[in-house]
């Protein structure tokens, strides 16, 4: 399969005003490159703040970036305008990480799920009705809920009747936001399931933005992990959850809880310290280095170039090996399969 999508060098940076009234730009997204081939997930994990829902935003155009390229099928997306945009928005769609504030609480859920159709003009109104009614019975809820409001619903349900609007124009990318993080256990594996099933049958590809590697490593083929507006390591997901070699990927994976006691137990747990550096004033060389439990020297003075160390498996780590300096044993998180 070709790729869908190609992202080159992306980077966006906010202008902030500082305290001495001069202005700072926040550097949100640094440097980032990835692909995405038809019909397939992507997973983009990261902690709060690292840049990830911001590249889906990117992708969408609803934030324009400062940098980079973006390519869908060969066609410079930054490039479009007017109807060529409109056509491009047909064929990525959102799903938004809250299933209630992403839903117009005084519209009805026909009037929300036919929304993108009306603003594309495909069919009249009586197709309309009936296409809404498809699309919730295609997401697992009753077809005759369309008279009801967001608020008669429940979160997963809320999240359901989002899928259907995301779905109404018949795209080939939806950008998945968080599309759990806000949901009980239960009604997140539901979800998952769902979105699975829905690419089975309609071939859709999934930029699936989480911060749990858990939830991701169930729905994605290929994985890549950010850290402070750039990915730091992106590989196959078997690949990077047996054999990861960035020791922030590692201190990830070692939080994810295990079902076996025992096993959870002996495993080793990876502790960071300290808080994430401000995007602000970013720290020089390595991003990572003021966490990192194995920093060197170097990784003060330089940035770490990305590297291919396996078969699709890229990191960018001064000391990207099978064990960092001072590690014993070998990776942390093959007890995670």
């Amino acid at each position: 399969m070709g790729d869908l999508l190609e992202v080159h060098f992306l980077s966006k940076s906010f202008k902030a005003a500082g305290l001495d009234r001069q202005a700072k730009y926040l550097k949100a997204v640094d440097d980032v490159s990835f692909s995405i081939g038809k019909g397939m997930t992507f997973g983009l994990v990261g902690e709060s703040g690292c840049g990830k829902s911001t590249i889906g935003k990117i992708i969408t155009r609803l934030v324009e970036p400062t940098g980079g390229l973006i390519l869908f099928e060969g066609l410079n997306v930054l490039n479009l305008k007017s109807m060529d945009l409109k056509q491009y928005r047909k064929d990525v769609q959102m799903i938004f990480q809250d299933p209630y504030a992403s839903l117009n609480p005084r519209f009805t859920i026909e009037s929300i799920i036919a929304e993108p159709l009306r603003i594309h003009h495909i069919g009249s109104r009586k197709e309309q009705r009936r296409k809404v009614k498809e699309l919730l019975e295609i997401v697992g809820l009753n077809p005759d809920y369309g008279a009801r409001y967001p608020h008669e619903f429940s979160g997963g349900q809320r999240q359901r009747i989002g899928i259907a609007r995301a779905l109404a124009l018949e795209p080939r990318l939806i950008i998945c936001d968080e599309p759990v993080s806000a949901l009980d256990v239960s009604i997140q594996a539901q979800i998952i399931s769902l979105l699975e099933k829905l690419q089975k049958e309609l071939g859709i590809a999934y930029l699936f933005i989480s911060h749990d590697l858990n939830v991701v490593k169930h729905i994605s083929e290929y994985v890549a992990v950010m850290y402070l507006g750039r990915i730091v390591e992106r590989s196959g997901w078997y690949s990077l959850y047996q054999d990861c070699r960035h020791p922030y990927t590692r201190s990830l994976l070692s939080a994810v809880p295990i079902p076996d006691p025992l096993v959870q137990k002996k495993r080793g747990r990876i502790l960071l310290e300290g808080d994430p550096p401000s995007p602000l004033d970013p720290p020089w060389g390595c991003g990572f280095h003021t966490r990192c439990p194995a920093v060197q020297e170097k990784c003060r003075r330089e940035k770490p170039p990305e590297e291919k160390i396996g078969p699709g498996h890229f990191c960018s780590c001064h000391f990207a090996g099978p064990s960092l300096p001072g590690e014993a044993g070998s990776s942390l998180s093959a007890a995670v399969l």
